[in-house]
């Protein structure tokens, strides 16, 4: 609602805003979880284990799932200069970075203290500082149901 919300141009939009700001303070104060509301964000996104969140205005596709000390952070100059975009269906394990304008693909998984600059494709698992893939097959990290 607040990102719809800040996007809009008309007076009631911002005067609605007002509410959802404080409603929004209150709950970035009781999670730890930081998301402007700007971020574009799909739908069936999980916060395994909230705390220490860091979202700098990313976009994340559907169904993503972020463990806590994970930081999507904007990078400001440089070829790089952007927000992380990740597709649906991404798991970011607990204390990844991911920097920059970074484009992380379907089903990719990024593992625990990961430090992502550069693409990552789909199906892939990266780990390590700076990440890089140690498998393409990203199911082998999952039990199935």
């Amino acid at each position: 609602i607040g990102s719809w919300l800040f996007y809009k141009e008309n007076i009631f939009a911002k005067v609605a805003l007002v509410p959802v700001k404080v409603i929004y303070k209150f709950t970035e104060l009781l999670t730890g979880i930081q998301v402007p509301l700007w971020t574009q964000i799909g739908g069936g996104i999980c916060f395994k284990h909230h705390s220490c969140i860091i979202i700098a205005g990313s976009v994340i596709g559907e169904n993503c799932t972020i463990h806590q000390g994970v930081t999507l952070g904007r990078t400001f100059a440089g070829k790089k200069s952007g927000v992380p975009y990740l597709e649906d269906h991404v798991v970011v394990f607990s204390g990844a970075k991911v920097i920059g304008n970074v484009h992380i693909g379907r089903h990719a998984v990024i593992g625990a203290n990961a430090v992502v600059l550069d693409y990552v494709p789909a199906n892939c698992v990266v780990a390590g500082v700076p990440a890089k893939v140690i498998s393409s097959d990203s199911s082998k990290c999952f039990d199935e149901y």
